[in-house]
Parts: C-alpha cells; sequence; structure tokens
C-alpha cells in the first residue's frame, strides 16, 4: 500500500480542490435523454446479463450502471434487479416480454437505488426481496429519489419508487422449472442477497462483488463484508455475475473485492493515525493498485466522507460516561 508519509499538507490540500471537483456528477448539461439501448447477452443457458457502466451515477449514463439479470423459465422471465430508473425498468421488461414470454417474478438484492427504482415497469408482477431490504426501501425512497432527480434529470421521468412487496423468507425458490438458491448476507449493506441458478451454476452476487469497478461503501461494514466473502468463497460455481463488473468465470471478482476492502480500510486507519484530516485523506487518493478503477477516484472520495467516523471510532474509542 502507498504510504501517506511523503505527501505535504500543502499538496494535500491543494489537490483536495481537484479530487473534490473529480467527485462531483459529470456532464450535467447533456442532451435531452434517449432509449438505453439495453443488449442483454445470454452468458449461460437461460441466463441474460445487461451489463451496467463502470461509472458513477451521471446524466451520460443515464444511471444505467447496474448488472442486471434475467432467467428464462416456463413461467416468463426471472428478473434480478431493475436498474435505477423507470425508463430502464421498461426496456428491461420489453426484452422480456418479447424474448422470454414475459416476467414471472422480480427479485431485487438489496435497497440501493440502482438496483431497483426500475420496479414501477413491474409493479403488476410480484417483486421479492430480503425483508429488511423491503423495509430499507420503503425508509430511503424519498431521498434516493430526490438525488437521483438531482443528478439524472429527464432520465428519471416517470420513475416512482416501487418498493418489494413480497418477503423472501426461504433458501429456496422454485419458479417455472427453474430452482434458485438463496443466501441472505450483509457487509455492502444491512442485507444483502445472493443468488445461484442451480440449473447453470452461476452465481448472481450482487454488490457484494465488484469487479474493475471500484466498490461503494454508503452503508457498508467491512468486517461483515469481509465474513461474506469467506462464505462465497466456499461455494461452487461456474460462472459470476457481480452487481458491477463483466461476467466471467474466475474468482477475479471475489480476489479483486477482498484487496480492495482489506487496503482501503487499512489506508483510511492509516490517515487516522497520522492526524489527517478527511480532505487531506481524500486528496491523497485510492491505493495505486486501485487507481484506475471505474468510478476512482470519486467512488474513494465518497467512501472517505461516508467511512471516516468508522476510522476514528476504531482509533479512539468514545469513553462512556464522559
Amino acid at each position: 500500500m502507498t504510504g501517506f508519509r511523503s505527501l505535504t499538507r500543502r499538496s494535500l490540500v491543494a489537490g483536495a480542490a481537484a479530487a473534490t471537483a473529480l467527485a462531483l456528477p459529470r456532464a450535467v448539461a447533456q442532451a435531452q435523454p434517449r432509449g438505453y439501448d439495453l443488449l442483454p447477452q445470454e452468458v449461460a443457458a437461460g441466463l441474460w446479463m445487461i451489463t451496467g457502466a463502470p461509472e458513477s451515477f451521471a446524466r451520460s449514463n443515464g444511471g444505467a450502471i447496474v448488472n442486471i439479470v434475467l432467467l428464462a423459465s416456463a413461467e416468463g422471465a426471472i428478473i434480478i434487479d431493475t436498474g435505477s430508473t423507470a425508463r430502464m425498468g421498461a426496456e428491461i421488461r420489453t426484452f422480456a416480454d418479447q424474448r422470454l414470454g414475459g416476467v414471472a417474478r422480480v427479485i431485487n438484492t438489496h435497497h440501493h437505488p440502482d438496483h431497483w427504482f426500475g420496479n414501477i415497469a413491474f409493479a403488476d408482477r410480484p417483486i421479492l426481496a430480503l425483508p429488511a431490504t423491503g423495509d430499507l426501501c420503503r425508509r430511503s425512497a424519498p431521498d434516493y429519489a430526490a438525488s437521483l432527480y438531482a443528478l439524472l434529470g429527464p432520465w428519471m421521468a416517470g420513475t416512482t419508487p416501487t418498493p418489494p412487496d413480497q418477503r423472501i423468507e426461504t433458501d429456496t425458490l422454485q419458479i417455472g422449472g427453474r430452482t434458485l438458491r438463496l443466501l441472505a448476507l450483509s457487509g455492502h449493506s444491512a442485507a444483502d442477497l445472493v443468488v445461484q441458478d442451480v440449473q447453470t451454476g452461476v452465481l448472481i452476487a450482487g454488490d457484494l462483488l465488484f469487479l474493475d469497478r471500484a466498490p461503494s461503501f454508503p452503508d457498508a461494514d467491512v468486517a461483515l463484508w469481509l465474513r461474506a466473502l469467506d462464505r462465497l468463497a466456499g461455494l461452487e460455481t461456474s460462472g459470476v455475475v457481480p452487481g458491477h463488473g463483466p461476467f466471467h468465470r474466475s474468482g477475479a471478482a471475489l480476489a479483486q473485492t477482498r484487496q480492495y476492502l482489506e487496503q482501503t480500510r487499512d489506508r483510511l486507519d492509516q490517515a487516522v493515525a497520522l492526524g489527517l484530516s478527511p480532505v487531506e485523506a481524500m486528496a491523497a487518493g485510492p491505493a495505486r493498485a486501485f487507481r484506475a478503477l471505474g468510478a476512482n477516484p470519486e467512488e474513494y472520495i465518497r467512501t472517505v466522507a461516508q467511512r471516516w467516523a468508522d476510522h476514528e471510532r476504531t482509533a479512539l474509542p468514545v469513553i462512556g460516561g464522559l
């Protein structure tokens, strides 16, 4: 890990302004939105994937930054996550209606809005999630909607948050001859659902796994996240769909996500130990190995802002009674 000691305070503060500017949404004044022109690809038998852009939310990408999975079944498609907008959900549904015999069920892996704000296009179908995910969707919807309308502008037209309406409380689902194994974990959020398609062996990991895109930390508990990765490492899979990043048949996302979590945790612990301010830690940027990842340095800067207090508490626990 690249250390902080060679940086002067002046260079840190000077770099902070540039780093903060990079964190702002890009292309705010884009032209009026067109269609997404989503291109699902069949990556395993009856398993289609729409690959999200390896970026942060921006008008230039319309919020199409998350991976979507469509599983063919005798009852119609099983949709896993629905994207950031009503428009994106509608395009996903059009593909399912035209190519996969309609929609049987929708599953949301967790409560971050890029994974479920497209639900409105499936409001007439059962939408499933872990119990805690449904609760979090309902509580967070107003703030998420305000943020995305500000970030994405016209792309959000018609997007009304539509939380999941059915609770997943079993470890197996059978839908239209397709069997799904379900694993309830946490770490990226308070409730992270992992789905494995038994027919193909493909693991749909949600945002517990990222590949070639910096992980996001708004609700992260790194210790729990690392334990969740231990659970995933013990599974036999034929391929992996991460929450963000390309489909792959290796352990690349597991290894990269683990390294990013550990090195980012250690980097911020070191910054606190050296007495740096959050702005100085932002200016130093992510560890060298991860500077070229999609959504960096923006994602790293957000991580410092969101999780700095966690590292301060680790370094200097609050003394009760004072």
